[in-house]
């Protein structure tokens, strides 16, 4: 019984503020990350996470910037649900061949920790047509784990979707 309640699925989904789809592109093994999320700078972002068995989340930080959350859960039948919003205001585009890591840090009731490092090329307003180039994200589905013990979450598997 034990066992079950330290595996994780978490469902993340990133939408623009204005509703347009976010696009992503494999990169295989050229960065850190094998795929690639497409964003503008000085845009807003609305994220949703679920975690299913349900994991109460206490807070959120986007590169280290600590984002204001709205608990959902109760829309949920199985697991819990919250949204929250960050701006990549102050972040530069990204020339060729370089990425950005944008990482999700969420702190869950009972001390867990878990990372989230999302590989992002940013691009300027303007560059609207590279934005699309690739496949829409609907979401990306993180398989986590909990040893015995520890106060992190490991991922064990991550897909885009």
């Amino acid at each position: 019984m034990g066992e079950s309640r330290n595996n994780f699925k978490i469902m993340l989904f990133i939408r623009s503020a204005n509703d347009n789809d976010i696009f992503f592109k494999r990169d295989g093994r050229r960065f850190e990350s094998e795929n690639t999320i497409k964003l503008l700078v000085e845009a807003n972002y609305n994220f949703t996470i679920t975690i299913k068995p349900s994991l109460p989340l206490q807070s959120v930080s986007v590169s280290g910037v600590g984002v204001s959350v709205t608990d959902l859960s109760q829309q949920e039948t199985e697991g819990s649900k919250y949204t929250f919003s960050w701006g990549s205001i102050k972040v530069n585009p990204n020339k060729k061949k370089d990425r950005t890591t944008v990482q999700l840090l969420f702190q869950f009731q009972d001390g867990l920790t878990l990372v989230l490092p999302l590989q992002v090329k940013f691009y300027r307003p303007e560059e609207t047509d590279h934005l699309i180039w690739g496949s829409p994200l609907n979401h990306i589905e993180y398989n986590c784990i909990v040893k015995p013990g520890q106060t992190y979450v490991d991922i064990v598997k991550e897909i885009f979707r």
